[in-house]
């Protein structure tokens, strides 16, 4: 009975405390709000569910395998957020209104997770994407416009998902879950839960609300952003598209090249930009373009979905926990002043990512290459090799800010306690949903890590030439590329001085002499070396 209890609670608790906190006028509520979903994720078993014919017209909740594990590892997110919320408040997350709306949104998350019903799925999605604008919003014009560009890419996404419920109820009469397995589904409802949910991942073309989020929020609130929250477009392909679906391997098709090309895009993106939370912000695109490819697979090869699916969920959960840590321990870097024990975190957290050997990143990548037979290694590789890329930038770009920002005050804030609670979420991330021992080395890992390192330093060398500039776009490159670009030359620009949108990365070392960048003997060697190591890696063992 104490089961049913706790999956009841798990999303009607955080409402209710919602509710009370300008009742006790005090935070330290917050931490009881995402208790019950800890709890029910690691004591309710697995398949157990519960009705309530008395919300709304009747509601159907379920804990199975895939919700458990996003239950336990959002729960855990969302307890470490609402500890910096209560011990390190700022401006804008000491505001009642703030933690009202971060509860609700966490309230919303949670629903959907244990959703068994399109109803009590689509209320839950609805409540976490409007209250997630109230904690985006700051008093800053940037932030202002960034929280409205999200609230209406949300509004469109709940508006296509609430147009194919109305399809799939009318195609199979039913609006739970488990019924759909058994439903042929329509086209027109494969389209629109492919635009509802491909905003909430950013899919090419979907994705400008993102990064500008990203860069304008506090970046506590990122951190639910960026994990629980986006992952809930996962959840939802899962749930509303059920594996091994006979109609679907066209749309499968279609989600692994529009994935194949948010990958390209985010890491083209992230390597042009200048701050460190728009570098990050760029690198969940690319990995939510390899998240779509994998789900369109699922879709395109129905025998294998199962398998592909398990595997898919290992890797967004660690996905997850790694993406939402850097965020905070990059809130913690800004606020202790670039302390340089926060930046070790930061690196090991960038490692996993990575996938290096030993690490949650290799296992979740050895086993979506072993679940989809290798016909997707070579996406996997670029996927390994861009983000080595991006997270090299990162960190260089971080340390950079440091130098640049070191005259700002450090928070005056007590921060050893929270901080802790971070330190301790670090090998949690680390490994993600695996087991430690069930880790193995991985040499191809290894080698890709060489690989992107030794590219970051040559295109770094060759970039620093003062004559050798890119440009760099704002976060919300669509958006800042029609305001400040022409379009009869959208991408070479020269660099204005007084502009804030195109900077040289790195910056022009004083005293180097001018000279163009160009295919020379070291280039050369450096390329045929580089050829040489993808073409070992492309020859089966």
């Amino acid at each position: 009975m104490y089961t049913e209890y706790l999956l009841i609670a798990t999303p009607l608790l955080p409402i209710l405390l919602a509710l009370l906190i300008p009742v006790f006028r005090s935070a330290h509520i917050m931490i009881l709000a995402p208790l019950t979903a800890l709890l029910a994720a690691l004591l309710v078993p697995v398949n157990s569910s519960v009705y309530l014919p008395w919300l709304l017209t009747g509601v159907y909740w379920k804990l199975d395998s895939i919700s458990q594990l996003f239950l336990l590892f959002s729960a855990l997110i969302w307890l470490l957020t609402s500890l910096y919320v209560v011990l390190q408040p700022d401006d804008q997350t000491r505001r009642g209104i703030y933690r009202c709306l971060f509860m609700l949104a966490m309230a919303g998350n949670m629903l959907l997770i244990v959703a068994a019903d399109m109803i009590s799925f689509y209320l839950g999605f609805a409540m976490m994407g409007l209250s997630a604008y109230g904690i985006i919003l700051r008093r800053s014009q940037r932030a202002r416009r960034a929280a409205r560009i999200y609230l209406g890419f949300t509004l469109v996404g709940e508006l296509a998902l609430f147009i194919a419920m109305l399809i799939l109820f009318s195609s199979s009469d039913s609006m739970l879950f488990s019924n759909l397995q058994q439903a042929a589904i329509p086209d027109l409802a494969v389209a629109f839960l492919l635009l509802g949910f491909g905003i909430k991942l950013a899919l090419p073309g979907l994705h400008p609300w993102l990064p500008m989020t990203y860069t304008a929020a506090p970046l506590i609130s990122v951190a639910v952003l960026s994990g629980p929250m986006m992952k809930a477009g996962l959840l939802g392909w899962i749930r509303f598209l059920p594996p091994g679906a006979e109609n679907l391997q066209t749309w499968g098709g279609v989600l692994i090249w529009l994935g194949v090309a948010g990958l390209l895009l985010g890491s083209i993106m992230a390597l042009m930009q200048y701050r460190a939370s728009a570098i990050l912000a760029y690198s969940s695109i690319a990995k939510m373009g390899l998240v779509s490819s994998l789900f369109g697979y699922s879709l395109a090869h129905p025998e294998q979905a199962e398998i592909v699916i398990a595997a898919l969920v290992l890797f967004a959960m660690h996905h997850l926990l790694i993406k939402s840590a850097l965020f905070i321990g990059l809130n913690d870097y800004q606020q202790r002043n670039s302390e340089s024990r926060v930046f070790f975190g930061l690196v090991l957290l960038s490692l996993s990512l990575i996938g290096l050997p030993f690490s949650g990143g290799s296992a979740a990548k050895s086993a979506l290459d072993l679940a989809t037979d290798g016909d997707l290694g070579l996406l996997l590789m670029l996927s390994g090799f861009t983000t080595a890329l991006m997270m090299m930038h990162f960190l260089t770009t971080l340390k950079k800010q440091a130098m640049t920002e070191s005259h700002m005050p450090a928070h005056s804030a007590p921060l050893i306690n929270v901080n802790l609670a971070w330190w301790l979420l670090l090998p949690i991330a680390w490994f993600g949903p695996f087991m430690p021992g069930s880790i193995q080395f991985e040499a191809k890992s290894l080698l890709l890590v060489v690989m992107a390192f030794a590219l970051f330093l040559y295109i770094r060398q060759s970039w620093s030439r003062p004559s050798t500039q890119i440009p760099v776009f704002q976060p919300g490159d669509i958006y800042h590329l029609f305001k400040h670009v022409r379009l009869t030359n959208p991408v070479l620009v020269k660099r204005d001085p007084g502009s804030s949108v195109l900077f040289t990365w790195p910056k022009p070392i004083p005293g180097k002499s001018s000279s163009s960048l160009s295919l020379t003997i070291p280039g050369l060697l450096w390329f045929a070396v580089l050829t040489i190591l993808i073409i070992s890696l492309l020859i089966p063992s």
